[in-house]
């Protein structure tokens, strides 16, 4: 009874831990390649806004974080540095700076989709033409799979104006 106890525990360990590993390293063996560099840095260039995606922010950790550069223009959204991979990564425009789960949750119905993220150390995102990034202040990478927290920075410190507030 006890080998039969140690067997079924040491057969659902390994069962979970492949799980585990193939969540986390499905998204990478299937991403596309990273758009190239100069595309990047060309997109970052003719960004209006600047800002810094950081692994130490209150909702990010070792698995879920993002660090490195961002540019947001009135066309797209642009990253260069490196990214926790996972599936089902989001980009959105939120008016208020936020930096954990809770926070970001609070606002959702708010926030602004702009697109997916597909790529773990560069990506380019095309705004929709609908979207007027100027009454936004903060970009944001979450997964929608876990609802999971990876990284915000904010491009404005300033709460836009809406249009009727004046």
């Amino acid at each position: 009874m006890r080998r039969i106890l140690i067997l079924l525990a040491t057969h659902l360990l390994t069962l979970g831990l492949g799980f585990g590993l193939g969540v986390y390293l499905l998204p990478i063996l299937i991403a596309p390649d990273d758009p190239p560099v100069a595309q990047v840095q060309a997109a970052m260039a003719d960004a209006t806004y600047h800002t810094t995606f950081r692994r130490d922010l209150k909702g990010s950790d070792a698995v879920h974080w993002a660090e490195g550069k961002v540019s947001v223009s009135a066309r797209q959204v642009a990253f260069n540095g490196k990214m926790g991979p996972g599936p089902d990564y989001k980009v959105y425009l939120v008016q208020d700076f936020v930096d954990n789960k809770a926070d970001f949750l609070k606002i959702k119905d708010k926030a602004q989709r702009v697109g997916e993220v597909k790529t773990f150390n560069r990506f380019l995102v095309d705004v929709p033409a609908n979207v007027d990034v100027d009454q936004f202040t903060t970009v944001v990478v979450w997964c929608e799979r876990f609802s999971q927290f990876i990284s915000a920075g904010q491009y404005q410190v300033h709460t836009p104006c809406v249009h009727g507030d004046r």
